[in-house]
């Protein structure tokens, strides 16, 4: 405004044309500027992205893996694409009104890693494209038509998590042959936790093993109370349920399973970080990398509808020696050979 007051003094003035040009030239150049930012701006898709765990500052190992898989295919954060990411820390009622928020901004993409967020996603949008990477059958949990053609807005990936809690407990078993009783750690107010519940159930009675279940909710989770629970029980050892509380409260979880010399098997490489005996399922951050590509298929024009829900193409399993020092504990050999990753 000041500029162009600046140019329109000038006109009256025929003896400073020279100033007069100049000034012009640098109207037009810093309206072009302007203007050019705003259309980049404008032009530049928006991803959300919603982190179940942690806060803002915190490492995010499959934020990390996503916002790299994303870089491989030619998209920088900040610089030809933005991503809105937003931290739950752990709290199940702070994804659905993150998720209205990033569909009131009308972002390109969401991308949804919980349960949680995808329900909330489905509920909230039939238009705004949803990669999800799931840890249960999407189809059976109504996400999307099948596999092969999902049908709406929503498409991605599935971890199948519930499909390898047999797994689980059979590799546990070889872990502790004599085990005859194992508990079940899960926030019952999960709509992931409360599927896997049922299949460790199946699982524990194929294996002829006396299941006790554990409950506990956010966003404090009385974690003292169940593990005294536990110990009446005489557990012998500990599945641990994956879902954002337990992703939250992991460092204190893994003390507890330590002070009561209870082996634990848990559902993510993270748990084992915090001080877990054993993990066994996908790799979650070649999941993270692969959905970085739906995102770049959906930006270039595909349609979720169109684009087949995809299984994890890689398994691993990783084990904290350090944990099983502490509690007296000699992982067999022909289990560590297995091992893609031991903690020291």
């Amino acid at each position: 405004m000041h500029l162009f007051t600046y140019l329109m003094i000038t006109v009256t003035h025929p003896m400073k044309g020279k100033i007069l040009v100049l000034a012009v030239g640098v109207f037009i150049l810093v309206s072009s500027h302007l203007a050019e930012a705003q259309q980049t701006a404008k032009a530049m898709p928006r991803l959300g992205f919603i982190t179940s765990s942690g806060a803002p500052g915190d490492p995010s190992p499959i934020f990390d893996a996503f916002r790299q898989g994303l870089r491989d295919l030619g998209y920088v954060d900040g610089k030809n694409i933005i991503i809105v990411h937003r931290y739950a820390e752990g709290r199940l009622d702070r994804m659905p009104p993150f998720v209205h928020e990033l569909v009131q901004q009308k972002v390109d993409v969401i991308v949804a890693g919980s349960n949680v967020v995808i329900r909330a996603a489905k509920k909230a949008t039939k238009t705004i494209p949803v990669v999800m990477i799931s840890s249960v059958d999407p189809v059976v949990a109504g996400y999307v038509e099948s596999f092969a053609h999902p049908g709406g807005n929503i498409t991605g990936l599935a971890w199948l998590l519930r499909d390898l809690s047999a797994k689980r407990v059979e590799l546990l078993k070889e872990v502790l042959p004599k085990m005859s009783r194992v508990a079940i750690l899960w926030d019952a107010d999960g709509p992931g936790p409360a599927v896997a519940f049922k299949e460790y159930e199946a699982a524990a009675r194929a294996f002829k093993l006396e299941l006790h279940s554990f409950e506990v909710r956010g966003p404090n989770p009385d974690l003292a109370g169940a593990f005294q629970a536990a110990k009446t029980a005489r557990a012998e050892a500990l599945i641990v349920v994956g879902n954002p509380l337990m992703g939250q409260h992991a460092r204190e979880v893994f003390k507890f399973t330590i002070k009561n010399r209870l082996p634990s098997m848990t559902e993510g490489t993270r748990y084992v970080e915090a001080g877990g005996l054993m993990f066994y399922g996908p790799n979650q951050a070649d999941l993270y990398r692969r959905a970085a590509s739906y995102v770049v298929e959906i930006l270039k024009g595909a349609k979720p509808a169109d684009l087949p829900v995809q299984l994890p193409a890689k398994f691993e399993i990783f084990i904290n020696l350090k944990t099983a020092q502490q509690l007296g504990l000699v992982i067999p050999k022909h289990v560590l050979l297995r091992a893609d990753q031991v903690i020291k």
